[in-house]
């Protein structure tokens, strides 16, 4: 029940926003903001005296309360402010659109109880997301700590800190998704205000919620535990606060500004690729006095996303000597993503390379077609389409199928239709009223383009595409409310909601449909968190998971053995996660670390690291010698369930080590 804490708190921030004299969107935004700067910097606060623990989450969070609350009744007492006026050319929004907007909010809601009934079952946050918090609970602190995996350390933590705090008050991982499902609502409710700015009316405004809403990789991706659209949720409450400046350059929305910029950084680093031209951009909208004061008012905005980031830029800092924690000053190809060259040329055959990630047809045939189209384009400008300089790891250009996966689904409707909207307002932007939607369609597609010259092309990419998207839905609801008469701009609509139904209904890994060829929810939760490529590991995992629950264990350590440090694609020993949420790491009675760590994490290691554990769980260790030798002290017996070995006194076979008797009982 701690969990309504924050819920609370939310809602009184939203409460005081609107005796500020905000509308019920700018306040949900605003609140939203306030609130995910409280997760950041009570983490951060936390952290330093070891106390990120239940307790002491909940009492923060109570104080919040109570101090927005106290604020609220203080505003009450006043007298009721008046809102402040938004331009809108209707005041009635359509039945048509009423329709679509509750035929948009079913589908939602179904993607909200996927969120609720699913675990998280997406491959990196079973690799990366999730272990980096089960280890800042075991550690109470969110220091860096030896692990094989570096993603866990230097890769951007607000939306891992959000799950942090909802699984310390819960006392599981039981809502860790709705961190994205709430991004989902957040962004679409973004996107019709900034189409409000940009001079949309109410039928406008609503076509702009729902095409955010029914993103395909959105939809898909709402329902699990990743931060892409965490990251685009930031970004787009970021743009509404700046045009919202530009109207009223007051300190509500300069703080506002800042935060919602310092939150996007702190939760992916796509957020330097996107924010640096939609900054750009929603500045010159503004008069010019505005944008000296935008100026001058920068200092305020730095120190904003400083106070946000400065305890990740340091820890990143002093391991690898860049704030921002990459480039690394060794090799680790894992986290190798950004590209060494940049040119127009290669940037061209990029972003082609991107733009493919979204015509995968269920045809083999049709597939291989538009792959050739695409490889022509690419030579036609004289780039290599399998060129290893643009394409992670090397691996050649292909097409994907059509997915209902959310690391390989595209968003087809949403891109001709943005391409034709950022075609037409770029083409009439001499026309009046349209100057503020020319600057934001080039600022959306020169974040793209910027995206595709910095970041290595690979077949999951796609999802990197969403803040794309959602800010994309904005401009496509102006548009077809402007360009489009109101019956075709409807049946914009109703297509792309039609279009969204499988995706919120059929997900690859969390499917509502039962019986199907997807992995349904109908299924223990135990099993659920393999069903991301993974099931085959299913019987040994639950085996060697609940020979460590019958043991009288609090130090768990695991092992995500791999024969390499310099690590690309992620190893099955990698998807270590499962096995953290079936032991129940709750940071008190048990705690875990990683073992056998040898690779410059390894000077993270405290003394409680260095403690024997009681258990160890060596993940593809059953025929790795050396891994018994290196375990025979842990209580000198183990287990082998297929690929797994737990080390402990109550194993079911001796120990020996390296002793001919041992490796004989590894075969």
């Amino acid at each position: 029940m701690l969990l309504i804490l924050p819920a609370a708190a939310f809602l009184f921030f939203f409460l005081v926003l609107r005796k500020h004299g905000l509308d019920w969107r700018r306040s949900a935004l605003g609140a939203a903001v306030l609130w995910g700067a409280c997760v950041a910097l009570s983490t951060e606060a936390l952290s330093l005296p070891r106390l990120l623990t239940r307790g002491p989450v909940a009492i923060l969070w109570l104080a919040v309360c109570i101090g927005s609350f106290v604020y609220w009744r203080i505003l009450k007492r006043r007298g009721p402010q008046a809102s402040k006026p938004v331009n809108s050319a209707d005041s009635v929004l359509p039945s048509a659109m009423r329709k679509l907007l509750a035929a948009a909010g079913i589908l939602v809601v179904l993607v909200g109880i996927d969120a609720v009934v699913a675990p998280p079952s997406t491959w990196d946050a079973m690799a990366y997301h999730l272990p980096r918090v089960a280890m800042w609970i075991s550690n109470h602190s969110v220091r860096f700590f030896p692990t094989p995996d570096l993603n866990q350390l230097v890769f951007a933590p607000w939306a891992e800190y959000a799950m942090l705090h909802t699984w310390l008050l819960w006392g599981s991982d039981h809502f860790v998704n709705l961190i994205e499902f709430f991004s989902l609502l957040g962004s679409a409710i973004g996107a019709s205000l900034i189409a409000q700015r940009l001079g949309a009316g109410l039928r406008g405004q609503a076509l702009a919620a729902v095409i955010s809403a029914t993103i395909p990789e959105g939809m898909l991706e709402a329902s699990g535990a990743m931060n892409t659209y965490v990251v685009s949720f930031w970004i787009v409450a970021c743009a509404v606060f700046l045009l919202d400046w530009n109207e009223d350059p007051g300190w509500l929305n300069t703080l506002c500004v800042g935060l919602s910029a310092g939150l996007a950084m702190l939760t992916k680093g796509t957020a330097f690729v996107y924010l640096p031209t939609l900054v750009i951009a929603c500045w010159w909208m503004g008069p010019a006095s505005r944008r000296i004061l935008f100026l001058k008012r920068s200092v305020a905005f730095l120190l904003a996303i400083l106070a946000l980031n400065a305890g990740q830029f340091i820890r990143c800092y002093q391991f690898s000597g860049t704030p921002l924690g990459l480039p690394l000053p060794f090799r680790y190809p894992r986290v190798e993503v950004t590209t060494t060259h940049v040119s127009i040329r290669g940037t061209l055959a990029s972003v082609l390379r991107h733009l493919s990630l979204h015509f995968g047809t269920i045809s083999d045939t049709a597939n291989s077609r538009i792959e050739h189209i695409f490889r022509l384009a690419m030579r036609a400008i004289g780039a290599n389409p399998d060129d290893p300089a643009g394409i992670w790891l090397g691996d050649p250009f292909h097409m994907n199928r059509f997915s209902l996966h959310e690391i390989y689904a595209g968003n087809p409707l949403q891109l001709v239709l943005l391409l034709a909207s950022i075609a037409v307002v770029v083409w009439k932007w001499r026309d009046a009223g349209l100057r503020k939607a020319s600057l934001y369609g080039l600022a959306v597609i020169a974040g793209f383009v910027f995206l595709s010259a910095t970041l290595l092309w690979n077949q999951w990419s796609s999802r990197l595409h969403l803040p794309f998207f959602v800010l994309g839905a904005a401009l496509i609801g102006f548009t077809l409310e402007r360009y489009v008469s109101p019956k075709m701009a409807t049946y914009a609509g109703v297509l792309v909601v039609a279009w969204a139904l499988p995706y919120a209904t059929m997900n690859r890994i969390r499917s509502f449909i039962p019986g199907s060829r997807l992995d349904d929810i109908y299924h223990p939760r135990s099993e659920m968190y393999f069903y991301d490529q993974h099931k085959t590991l299913i019987p040994a995992a639950l085996a060697a998971t609940d020979a460590v629950n019958h043991l009288d264990c609090g130090r768990i350590a695991i092992d995500a053995y791999s024969p390499q440090f310099a690590i690309g694609h992620s190893p099955r020993s990698f998807y270590v996660y499962p096995f953290l949420a079936l032991i129940h790491i709750d940071g008190e009675k048990r705690t875990v670390r990683y073992a056998g760590i040898d690779n410059p994490t390894s000077r993270f290691a405290s003394e409680e690291d260095r403690a024997a554990p009681c258990a160890v769980i060596c993940l593809d260790c059953a025929n790795v010698p050396q891994k018994w030798d290196e375990y025979r002290k842990v209580g000198g017996r183990a287990s082998v369930f297929d690929y797994i070995v737990v080390f402990s006194s109550a194993g079911t076979i001796p120990n020996p080590g390296l002793s001919g008797q041992g490796e004989q009982r590894m075969q």
